[in-house]
C-alpha cells in the first residue's frame, strides 16, 4: 500500500499511529534528556575528584618539603604529576611565602578547571613510656597549599563521546518505537479502512463488494457485523425497489381511476346540466307568461324540484373542486337581497308544509346596496343552512337574519344568521358536523336522508371567503349558524342608470349560438331575441366556423364539448380570422372545472359561464363584453374575470 496514502489525508492509519507513537516518544526523550544530562554530569564531577586526588596527594608528599625548604624537591613533586590534562601546578609556601609554579606548555592555551587543597602539618604525639598515657597533643598546622589547573580538552572530548553514543541509542531507539507503532497502525487501521470502504460502497449502491479477509479478535467481529449489514441493506433496498415499483404500479391505476373519476364528473356534469339547463331555462321563460295560481303553483314545485337537485350536483362538484384545491372565486356586485328572495321562497313553501314559522329578517341599509363577492357561493351558502335548517326542525320556527354590522366608507361587515328550533347538535357531535359525508348521528341520514356535504362545504367556502362560521346548539334545543364576512360595497344607484343603455347596447347586435343541444339552442335563442338580440344557431364548431364566413356576429356564445368539432378547436380556428381577433367569445357549457375554464381562456375564450345560467348574469356578462368591445365606459363597475 502507498506510504504517501497514510499521511496525505487524516487517515485512520495516521491518527492510530500518531496516538501509538506520541507518548512512546515523549516518554523515549524525556528518558534520554535526563540519562544524557546524568552522564555528562557524571563525566564532569569524575575530572573533578581526579583532580582533587591529585592535588591531595601532592599536598601531602610536598609536607617534608615544604617544612625542609627544599623547592628542587617540590619541583620534582610537581613535575611527576604533570600529565597531559595537568597544565600547571602551584604550591605556596606558607613559611616563606613564596610560590612555585610549573606549567605545561602543551596546553597553555586550552580552557582549565583550577583545583586547590590546604597542605597540612599533622604533630605526632607523644606517650608516657611508663603510664602510656599521651604527654602532647595531636595538633594540624597549615603550611601551604596546592593549586591545580586542570584541561577541559579531555572532558570535553568525552561528553562529545556521551552524546554521539546517547544519540546514536536514543535514534535506534526512536527507529525501533516507530516501526512498532507502524505494525501496530497497520493492524488496527487495515480492517478500518475495509470497513470504511465497505460503507462508502454502501452509500453508492455497491453492495455486492463485501471484506473478504477477516481478522481476528474484535476488529474482524466488527468486519463480519459491517459485511452482514450490507447483505442487509441490500435485501432490503431490493425490497424497497420492489415495493416502490409497486406503488408506482399502484400510483399509476390510482391516476388512472383518477382521471376516469375526473372524466366521469365532467361526463355527468355535462349530462346533468345540459337538461337542467333547459328545464330551469325553460321554467324561467313560463314564469314570465299568463299563468293561472294552479299552474304558477304547480311550476313553482318544478323550479323549486330542479334548483334542489341542481344544489346537490353542485355540491357533489364543488366539492371535487374544493379537494383538489381547484374551486376560485368570481366577484362581482350584486343585490343580495333579490338573492334572499330567489332562494329562499321555495324554503318558506316548505317550511309552511311542515308547520315551521319562517322568518327572514334583512337590515334595513342592505336595501339599496350592492355588495362585492361570489353571489353563486353566498347561494350555496344559504341554501345549505336554510335547508338544514328546515330539514331539521321538526316543528317550531326557523329564522334568517342578514345583519350589517358595519358600514364605513366602500367596505361593510356583515354577519348571517340562521336559527332553529330543531332537534339540535351535541358537543361531541359539533366536533364533526363540518366533516365531509358526515352528520351528527348516522340515523338521522336514514331519517332525513341527506348526503352529508353540505356544512363541509360551507365551510370550505366560508374558509375561502375568509369568512368565520361559528355553531351554537345544544341536544334538543335548535341550533344557530353565523356567518361573518368582509366585502366592498356601493350603493345600487350607481348602476341604475346602465338599464337603460342595456337595451341599447343589446339592440341589433347579432349573436353566433354554437351548441348542440336542441332545448339548450331554443332556449337561448327565445331569451336573446326578447332582448332585442339576432340569433344564428350551429350545432358544433365546423358549422360556426362556415356561419362566420356568411355573416358578421358582434358577440359569440361557445359550447365545449360538441360533435365533429369541440369549441376549444373551434374558438382557435375563429382567432385566426383577422375580424375576428377581438370579437367577444363567451363558454356557455355545462362543464365547471377550473382546468376547462383555465383551458378556455388560453385558446381565446374572453369569459365562462356555466350552466344552468341565471338570466340577469346571462345579460351582465354579454352587457359587459359588448360595451368592452365598443370602447364604452358602461364596464367600469362589472366585474371581469382575469385571463
Amino acid at each position: 500500500m502507498n506510504i504517501r496514502h497514510y499521511f496525505i489525508r487524516n487517515t485512520i492509519f495516521k491518527q492510530i499511529l500518531i496516538a501509538v507513537l506520541s507518548p512512546a516518544l515523549i516518554l523515549l526523550l524525556a528518558l534520554f534528556g535526563y540519562s544524557l544530562f546524568a552522564r555528562l554530569n557524571d563525566a564532569v564531577q569524575s575530572q573533578k575528584e581526579l583532580a582533587t586526588r591529585i592535588a591531595e596527594n601532592i599536598a601531602a608528599v610536598s609536607e617534608l618539603a615544604i617544612i625542609s625548604g627544599s623547592d628542587s624537591q617540590l619541583l620534582d613533586i610537581m613535575a611527576s604529576a604533570l600529565d597531559s590534562d595537568i597544565t600547571a601546578i602551584t604550591i605556596f609556601n606558607a613559611e616563606s611565602g613564596h610560590h612555585l609554579i610549573l606549567n605545561n606548555n602543551q596546553n597553555s592555551g586550552s580552557e582549565h578547571n583550577e583545583i586547590t587543597v590546604p597542605i597540612i602539618q599533622y604533630s605526632v604525639p607523644l606517650e608516657d613510656s611508663i603510664t602510656g598515657e599521651y604527654i602532647s597533643e595531636i595538633t594540624e598546622r597549615k603550611i601551604g597549599t596546592v593549586s591545580i589547573k586542570q584541561s577541559r580538552d579531555k572532558l570535553l572530548k568525552l561528553q562529545q563521546k556521551i552524546i554521539k553514543v546517547s544519540s546514536l541509542i536514543a535514534f535506534l531507539s526512536i527507529l525501533v518505537c516507530i516501526g512498532f507503532a507502524w505494525l501496530i497502525s497497520r493492524r488496527f487501521s487495515q480492517p478500518l479502512a475495509e470497513i470504511n470502504s465497505l460503507t462508502k460502497n454502501i452509500i453508492a449502491g455497491k453492495f455486492y463488494k463485501q471484506i473478504r479477509n477477516i481478522k481476528p479478535g474484535e476488529l474482524g467481529e466488527l468486519q463480519s457485523h459491517v459485511n452482514n449489514m450490507a447483505k442487509s441493506i441490500e435485501k432490503q433496498q431490493q425490497e424497497l425497489k420492489d415495493n416502490l415499483q409497486n406503488l408506482f404500479l399502484a400510483k399509476e391505476e390510482a391516476d388512472k381511476a383518477n382521471s376516469a373519476k375526473s372524466q366521469f364528473l365532467a361526463t355527468m356534469t355535462h349530462e346533468l346540466r345540459t337538461p337542467l339547463n333547459g328545464a330551469l331555462g325553460m321554467m324561467q321563460l313560463l314564469s314570465n307568461t299568463q299563468l293561472n295560481a294552479e299552474q304558477s303553483h304547480y311550476l313553482l314545485i318544478a323550479k323549486e324540484s330542479s334548483e334542489l337537485l341542481l344544489n346537490i350536483v353542485n355540491n357533489i362538484l364543488d366539492f371535487s373542486e374544493i379537494e383538489k384545491g381547484e374551486l376560485r372565486l368570481q366577484e362581482n356586485y350584486f343585490d343580495i337581497s333579490a338573492i334572499f328572495e330567489n332562494i329562499l321562497t321555495p324554503l318558506s313553501y316548505e317550511a309552511k308544509k311542515k308547520g315551521l314559522e319562517f322568518t327572514v329578517n334583512i337590515d334595513p341599509q342592505l336595501k339599496d346596496i350592492n355588495l362585492l363577492g361570489d353571489d353563486v357561493r353566498i347561494r350555496q351558502i344559504l341554501l345549505n343552512l336554510v335547508a338544514n335548517a328546515v330539514k331539521f326542525t321538526p316543528q317550531g320556527s326557523v329564522t334568517i337574519a342578514l345583519s350589517a354590522l358595519q358600514l364605513s366608507g366602500k367596505q361593510a361587515i356583515l354577519e348571517l344568521k340562521v336559527t332553529d328550533t330543531g332537534i339540535g347538535i351535541s358537543d361531541k357531535d359539533q366536533q364533526i358536523i363540518f366533516d365531509s359525508f358526515r352528520q351528527a348521528d348516522g340515523s338521522h341520514r336514514r331519517k332525513y336522508g341527506g348526503s352529508g356535504l353540505g356544512l363541509a362545504i360551507v365551510r370550505r367556502l366560508c374558509d375561502l371567503m375568509n369568512a368565520s362560521i361559528v355553531l351554537t346548539s345544544a341536544d334538543n334545543e335548535g341550533s344557530t349558524f353565523s356567518v361573518r364576512w368582509s366585502c366592498a360595497y356601493q350603493i345600487s344607484g350607481d348602476l341604475a342608470h346602465h338599464t337603460q343603455q342595456d337595451e341599447t347596447i343589446l339592440a341589433g347586435k347579432a349573436v353566433l349560438i354554437v351548441e348542440d343541444n336542441p332545448v339548450n339552442q331554443l332556449l337561448v335563442s327565445k331569451i336573446l331575441r326578447r332582448w332585442g338580440m339576432s340569433t344564428v344557431t350551429t350545432n358544433n364548431g365546423a358549422e360556426a366556423l362556415i356561419a362566420i364566413e356568411k355573416q358578421h356576429f358582434d358577440i359569440i356564445l361557445m359550447d365545449l364539448q360538441m360533435p365533429v368539432m369541440d369549441g376549444f378547436e373551434a374558438t382557435q380556428a375563429i382567432r385566426g380570422h383577422a375580424q375576428y381577433r377581438h370579437t367577444p367569445i363567451i363558454a356557455l357549457t355545462a362543464n365547471n372545472f377550473k382546468d376547462d375554464s383555465d383551458y378556455c381562456f388560453r385558446v381565446g375564450m374572453n369569459d365562462f359561464l356555466s350552466k344552468p345560467v341565471s338570466l340577469p348574469n346571462l345579460k351582465e356578462k354579454i352587457r359587459f363584453w359588448l360595451s368592452k368591445s365598443l370602447g364604452t365606459s358602461l364596464s367600469e363597475n362589472v366585474d371581469k374575470r382575469s385571463e
